[in-house]
């Protein structure tokens, strides 16, 4: 509501809230003419998204999630970009806030990557800093043209979690047109300490990071990148899938640990999977030592350590 460019609607989406949201929202879009509220049953983010797109007429959109906030010239500098280049989509940075118990910020890292506009035969001279492919996964720090989502029928895919963004993002990244990067960070992600619902292990979780892998790949193939870079890409993703997908199973009270070690086995045993992992380049001797452990299937022991290591 405090933007300084003005000419903007702000859509509220109600996801079926079960708390006092739907009237919080109300109360806003008394308060801004520009605020319009969709109230609907619970169909999970994706959907909320969708049910918003649906509804915009804007030129342009940008999905905001409920617990950032932005930069007050975002659309400013984003619509202006927009505008002067033609883009359909525009890209920016973005700061990392981590914050305590009480919402005190204890630091803030800043992930950006250089400016630029790029059309779609120039994708392949896009360089992949360190930030770029987490830039990229997001759907909070892009300005998309509506008259490009919508001339294409690109949606989110509903009941599909984690990943989501990547996978919207690599259909409507891979076939546009025109493409700017801005490097400026204009969102603040807030980062909270994880509030765990128990250690439930939910055996649908490496599969999930594997459609996100699998999309960032298409992408990539579809900008003509070098093909040892992508190789680098994706084995330095698909180790830190396996990385995050044991530390689930180390802590993971409902499975006894022959079963961990067995879904674990799944993984280590498909050379499918740990092929792709040659090419991968190791930062530190906590990751040569996972990395070995892996290459040496070892399950018992990786669980082991992941599980000393957290406590």
């Amino acid at each position: 509501m405090n933007q300084t460019y003005k000419n903007i609607e702000i859509i509220l989406v109600d996801d079926g809230s079960p708390d006092n949201c739907p009237s919080i929202c109300d109360e806003y879009a008394k308060k801004d003419y520009r605020v319009r509220v969709i109230h609907k049953d619970n169909g999970g983010l994706s959907d909320a998204r969708n049910s918003g797109m649906d509804d915009a007429t804007g030129e342009f959109i940008i999905f905001v999630d409920g617990d950032d906030y932005v930069k007050l010239n975002m659309v400013e500098k984003a619509i202006g970009i927009a505008h002067s280049t033609k883009s359909n989509v525009v890209i920016w940075g973005f700061s990392a806030d981590y914050v305590d118990e009480n919402d005190t910020l204890i630091k803030s890292i800043i992930h950006k990557h250089e400016s630029g506009v790029f059309d779609k035969y120039e994708y392949n001279n896009i360089v992949f800093g360190k930030d770029l492919i987490g830039n990229l996964g997001y759907a909070w720090n892009k300005m998309y043209s509506m008259v490009y989502l919508k001339g294409n029928g690109f949606k989110f895919t509903k009941g599909l979690s984690l990943v989501e963004d990547i996978v919207f993002n690599s259909l409507v990244l891979s076939r546009s047109e025109k493409i700017a990067f801005l490097d400026e960070p204009l969102i603040h992600y807030v980062q909270r300490p994880r509030m765990t619902l128990g250690n439930k292990f939910y055996e649908d979780y490496f599969e999930i990071k594997q459609k996100g892998i699998v999309a960032v790949e298409s992408l990539l193939l579809a900008w003509n990148q070098d093909v040892k870079v992508i190789s680098k890409i994706i084995g330095s993703l698909l180790l830190g899938s396996i990385r995050t997908t044991i530390s689930h199973l180390s802590r993971a009270s409902t499975l006894s640990i022959t079963n961990r070690k067995e879904y674990l086995d799944k993984i280590l045993y498909n050379s499918a999977i740990i092929d792709k992992l040659d090419d991968v380049e190791l930062a530190s001797l906590k990751e040569k030592v996972i990395y070995k452990l892996i290459r040496l299937k070892q399950s018992y022991a990786l669980l082991l350590f992941y599980k000393l290591f957290q406590k």
